[in-house]
């Protein structure tokens, strides 16, 4: 029998290449560059540790891998906004 997270495991990766090379591709950054070794790791880890689960949590961890593929097809997090928000606060006065 076929691994189930396997589709989805694929979906993600091809989801990931296809954002990284598509924001290459603005008039600010027109260098286009593959995802970094570490985001694929993530997805990695991610479905192993869904794969790792016991047969009978097969189902709910598809689920959950397709709703991975979703959220990132949609946008819904995307680390490197956090980064951002981060790098870019404002420091505090010194006052002198």
């Amino acid at each position: 029998m076929a691994n189930p997270l396997l589709p989805p495991a694929i979906a993600e990766i091809g989801l990931i290449v296809y954002r990284d090379i598509k924001a290459g591709s603005s008039k600010d950054n027109p260098v286009t560059y593959l995802p970094r070794p570490a985001q694929l790791l993530s997805v990695v880890i991610v479905y192993g540790t869904l794969g790792a689960l016991p047969d009978r949590f097969a189902r709910p961890a598809q689920l959950l891998g397709w709703g991975f593929v979703i959220a990132t097809a949609l946008n819904v997090f995307n680390p490197a906004t956090v980064g951002n928000r981060v790098q870019n606060a404002a420091l505090p006065a010194t006052g002198k």
